[in-house]
């Protein structure tokens, strides 16, 4: 028989189902809506009546804990993002870890998210709020925990997460490099003695929009000279990419060629560490001092991939041309430099537009 019994607290008023049956255990869910937990209730009831229902077997006794420890050892391991989704899988391990995974609501969830925007991190010295995409970023996180649970795991019924409201975000960061800037940057580059393969790896980030760990992951194995192009086999989405060298990328790439190793599988920007440590180049403290040099303020080395973006469409690639090249398998991402295609759009427009009346003239005569 089922029992519904009705909770207020100040995030709101839940109902709480609990199905008892001679000979099992209770079976417990709550709900926000009344409706859907008398639902649930006689659904759920009828299915376990008819043998129909494993789901809180499985799920018995199981907390949010233990959901995320699965997680973590079966499923994050493989996932290219692991390090952040961590960070903030551990967070939610310690707000509300021991929770039971059948309790996880949308209003606990919701509840949550107001407050890790509300509290401030640290950053050096000072504290800094939480952005709605960093708070956006950790229900991300937890709904594949929760979804395994559902899907994979049968402890509960639904993902809970996709009832949570997100909040809105920015179109996201533009910042590229003037002409003097990307000088000026270049420049000092030049002056990095103690890493003279910095100015490479800033010059394939602009022209062939790489991230940073596709860049200084590349292994000799997948540069073409000959072709004149790089492949990006470590991509952040899991997809091989090619990039073509060109311009003074192919240049400093063919004579940072001339002391490369005789194994492929070697790092193109190897580590300095000991040698025996297969590791790319931290490059982190020479791309600083490189900063400093320029002068350059509020730019980052992920800029380089906004500045190849912005230079492909300021110089007529279309949006879905800006993708491909970037490795992105939606015009999402790249809608932000749309403004920057504005003048191509128009040369374009006027072409067609001269071209039509051009042949009605002709025609009229």
């Amino acid at each position: 028989m089922a029992t519904i019994e009705k909770r207020t607290t100040q995030t709101g008023t839940t109902y709480r189902v609990k199905i008892r049956l001679k000979g099992r255990q209770a079976e417990t869910a709550t709900f926000e809506r009344l409706t859907d937990a008398k639902r649930w209730a006689t659904q759920t009831e009828a299915a376990i009546r008819e043998g129909r229902y494993f789901h809180s077997i499985a799920g018995k006794g199981k907390t949010l804990a233990d959901a995320i420890d699965r997680y973590s050892r079966d499923i994050l391991p493989d996932l290219k993002d692991q390090n952040p989704r961590r960070i903030h899988l551990k967070w939610w391990r310690s707000k509300i870890g021991a929770t039971s995974i059948s309790d996880i609501t949308p209003a606990l969830l919701t509840e949550c998210r107001d407050t890790l925007k509300a509290t401030p991190y640290k950053s050096g010295k000072t504290e800094k709020p939480r952005t709605d995409a960093t708070v956006n970023r950790y229900l991300a996180s937890l709904s594949p925990v929760m979804k395994a649970a559902s899907d994979d795991w049968g402890w509960i019924t639904d993902n809970p997460c996709r009832k949570v409201r997100r909040g809105k975000e920015s179109k996201g960061r533009t910042r590229f490099l003037s002409t003097d800037e990307r000088n000026r940057l270049l420049n000092a580059c030049d002056q990095a003695t103690d890493t003279p393969e910095l100015k490479t790896l800033v010059l394939l980030a602009l022209t062939t929009g790489g991230r940073r760990g596709e860049i200084s992951g590349l292994r000799w194995r997948d540069v073409d000279l000959k072709r004149k192009r790089i492949i990006f086999a470590d991509t952040k989405n899991g997809e091989t990419r090619a990039a073509p060298l060109v311009g003074p990328a192919l240049e400093a790439m063919k004579e940072w060629a001339k002391v490369r190793p005789l194994d492929s599988s070697a790092h193109v920007f190897q580590g300095r560490t000991d040698k025996t440590q297969d590791k790319p180049l931290d490059f982190q403290r020479a791309w600083i001092t490189a900063l400093k040099r320029a002068e350059l303020t509020d730019f980052r080395f992920h800029d380089l991939r906004h500045t190849a973006a912005s230079y492909l469409a300021m110089n007529g690639a279309g949006l879905r041309e800006i993708a491909d090249i970037l490795g992105h398998k939606t015009l999402a991402m790249v809608q932000r430099y749309s403004h920057l295609t504005q003048d191509h759009k128009a040369a374009v427009v006027e072409r067609m537009a001269t071209a039509i009346f051009q042949d009605d003239t002709t025609a009229s005569k």
